[in-house]
């Protein structure tokens, strides 16, 4: 053992040596740490405490949460919140547009305030409000209700000359409105687009839009209802007097005490007004009629869409005759007779 006692001596003394270096690198080590972490902080100290202060402008989404189902908001809330804030350049650049959110829940029908401040905006330390448009949110709460409410066909201008409105209705005639109780509750009919009659010549049938107060805060049980528009030619009666009756395809003279008739019509305005009677319109037809008396009715030409509605006279009696005038002869001429000699 005694053997074994000098070597062993000999080779721990340098590890003991070692030992000692070791300790004095981690020390030296440390120190150096420590010494980097301090400059470090006094260079951020430093640099943030010489920054000086900048502003930036924000605009920051505004939230409406839990408003109640039977309530609704008439007047349109802001969108955003225009914020301005103050602080260090590297705080600033960091910040972002979170939304700021309204609670709703328990809010009456009526006016409703809320103060955009401080509280409601989750900012740095360091960092300042200067200044917040709007700094108080006005809300207007109504209640909404429902009514069923009759729909008004919006018939506009007049029909064509010569046309009429005979009848006009929409399909269905009622629909429920739900909406705010302020704007619902006066409404006594709901109308629906324009028709213009102007340019309507036959009957017609649309589908129309319903309209009713400003605003997407109304709604329909149902967006369009049908429309059914009868338009009618107006209908009149004229009269005409006087009227020449010929006598066509006779074989024979005619003799006719009366050779003029009375004679109303009937049919739509814009061919009646325009609708002329000339010669050989009143008219009776001789065809195949052997001398003698004879009764024939009268005709009257008519252009479709017209009828008649009486006539004077209905017939003409009237006598054709076998034509006896003597033909003229050829007469020798005047003159004295020429003697002839021997």
């Amino acid at each position: 053992m005694p053997a074994l006692c000098a070597p062993c001596s000999s080779s721990c003394l340098p590890m003991r040596r070692g030992g000692k270096g070791l300790r004095a690198l981690v020390v030296r080590n440390g120190t150096l740490k420590l010494f980097s972490l301090a400059f470090a902080c006094g260079l951020w100290l430093l640099v943030n405490a010489g920054e000086r202060d900048t502003e930036k402008t924000m605009l920051v989404p505004l939230e409406l949460r839990n408003l109640p189902p039977q309530l609704v908001i008439t007047g349109p809330p802001p969108d955003f919140v225009d914020l301005r804030v103050s602080g260090p350049r590297t705080l600033l650049g960091r910040l972002s547009s979170k939304k700021i959110t309204l609670d709703l829940a328990g809010v009456r029908p009526g006016p409703a305030s809320f103060r955009i401040g401080a509280d409601r905006l989750s900012l740095p330390r360091g960092v300042k409000i200067l200044r917040v448009s709007p700094s108080q949110v006005n809300l207007e709460i109504a209640r909404m209700i429902k009514r069923t409410v009759p729909v008004r066909l919006n018939l506009i201008g007049k029909p064509p000359h010569g046309y009429t409105l005979a009848e006009a209705e929409v399909v269905p005639d009622m629909v429920e409105v739900t909406g705010p109780a302020s704007q619902v509750e006066k409404l006594e009919t709901v109308m629906t687009d324009p028709v213009d009659m102007g340019r309507l010549t036959q009957p017609t049938t649309q589908d129309l839009n319903l309209r009713g107060p400003e605003g997407d805060l109304v709604t329909y049980s149902r967006e369009r209802v049908r429309a059914r528009i009868d338009i009618q030619e107006v209908m009149v009666t004229r009269e005409f007097h006087h009227l020449k009756i010929e006598v066509k395809n006779a074989a024979f003279r005619t003799v006719a005490p009366l050779l003029q008739a009375d004679v109303a019509v009937r049919g739509p305005q814009r061919l009646v007004e325009q609708l002329r009677l000339n010669d050989g319109t009143i008219f009776v037809d001789a065809t195949g009629q052997e001398p003698g008396r004879v009764t024939l009715p009268v005709n009257v030409l008519l252009p479709p869409g017209i009828e008649v509605v009486s006539q004077e006279p209905a017939e003409l009696e009237l006598q054709l005759v076998v034509d006896t005038k003597p033909k003229p002869q050829n007469l020798p001429t005047s003159g004295k007779k020429r003697k002839t000699g021997a």
